[in-house]
């Protein structure tokens, strides 16, 4: 129900100049203790120099935590989730890279697909709001996946432009 309310009322973001550093380190904090006790290793590499993009710091957050939420369940049995943020030409990337199970092709096709899951009890709605959200930012997320490899979900951010 939180997913759909969400996915719901995105029309109404407050973007202001925020770190993408704070928001990926808070979400990995958020999740260090379940990561341990899973045999999960965090591997940051957060480029100390990243400049300020604008953000709605409530949604963005519900949004990487989505995403480390479903890396977190492609590894059951333990892995690596590498979090890594860099300077682009156009602005801002976080990669999120996991050692997971990986995706089927078909899950890739529909996984942006508003009531689509391939899990037991998933809503469906946890990536296409996901994705509402960073678009809603001006940014773009893209995914790479191989069964048994694991995924790379990447979000681009724009700089704010300088007047």
């Amino acid at each position: 129900l939180n997913d759909f309310l969400r996915f719901t009322k995105l029309s109404s973001l407050e973007l202001k100049p925020g770190s993408v550093n704070h928001q990926v380190t808070h979400v990995l904090d958020f999740f260090e203790t379940q990561a341990n006790n899973q045999g999960v290793e965090i591997k940051r590499y957060l480029d100390a120099e990243l400049p300020s993009i604008n953000l709605d710091s409530q949604t963005l957050q519900a949004a990487l935590i989505n995403l480390v939420k479903n890396a977190m369940e492609a590894m059951p049995n333990g892995g690596q989730l590498v979090a890594r943020t860099r300077i682009t030409r156009k602005g801002v990337a976080l990669d999120l890279i996991d050692t997971g199970c990986g995706m089927e092709a078909s899950a890739l096709i529909n996984m942006f697909k508003e009531f689509y899951t391939s899990k037991d009890g998933g809503t469906g709605l946890g990536l296409p709001t996901a994705k509402k959200i960073i678009e809603a930012h001006d940014a773009r997320i893209n995914v790479q996946s191989e069964v048994g490899q694991g995924t790379q979900f990447t979000i681009e951010f724009p700089t704010p432009r300088r007047i």
